[in-house]
């Protein structure tokens, strides 16, 4: 007897479906792969050539102080509600998964993690205000220390925050509010700038990316 028309039917259809996923699996695993390659073009200045000096609660900090360590650096403020306290501690927690494994921060022996867990507690996350006007230093550091030691706060006057705001060709805008009570939020650019030890900006993290596209980068910022 002749096999059943459906069921020759159903297994084509099985067949067809179990080769779309993996075209589909080995497409994303290309653009995965893509993605976390990705570079900032040359154009786009590094840390030794953008200029500022601002204060943490600790002292003032410069562009210069900043060199021979890999550093994240990415613009916020303590009134954000999602984008920033998300950012900063996406950024710290990756930080610290990579330093607790050491053979993916660097070229370490599997198994020890010493070498990767010291290269990681090397890199410096930087946040820096875009409203001065009510991040102070002091501010910015309980802010901080209430989710990473790892990240430094930065503000300062008006004119040296809108200095380096247009030192990184970033966005920052006063938004005002409902109400008369004068109250404001800001918009403002919400990348993440990566910059290796010697100051060359080696890629970006776009807000809302993929958390193992972002792992990627900061592994191979952290190595070096």
């Amino acid at each position: 007897m002749g096999r059943d028309p459906k069921s020759i039917h159903k297994q084509l259809l099985i067949s067809i479906g179990v080769t779309v996923f993996v075209l589909v699996a080995a497409m994303v695993g290309l653009v995965a792969n893509r993605v976390a390659e990705q570079t900032v073009p040359s154009i786009l200045p590094g840390l030794d050539s953008i200029s500022f000096t601002l204060q943490s609660s600790d002292g003032p900090v410069s562009n210069d102080d900043l060199l021979g360590r890999p550093v994240a650096v990415f613009f916020g403020f303590t009134h954000c509600p999602e984008v920033c306290p998300t950012t900063l501690y996406t950024l710290t927690s990756l930080i610290d998964e990579i330093g607790a494994d050491g053979s993916e921060a660097g070229d370490t022996q599997v198994g020890d993690n010493e070498a990767g867990d010291t290269q990681a507690a090397n890199t410096q996350v930087v946040f820096i205000t875009v409203d001065p006007e009510r991040d102070t230093p002091a501010i910015l550091a309980d802010y901080i220390r209430s989710m990473s030691d790892q990240a430094i706060g930065l503000s300062g006057s008006r004119a040296a925050i809108d200095e380096a705001i247009k030192g990184f060709g970033v966005y920052a805008v006063k938004v005002p509010l409902d109400g008369d009570d004068g109250d404001y939020t800001m918009d403002h650019t919400a990348t993440v700038f990566l910059y290796d030890q010697t100051g060359a900006l080696s890629g970006t993290i776009a807000w809302g990316e993929r958390a193992d596209f972002a792992r990627e980068k900061l592994k191979r910022l952290i190595s070096g």
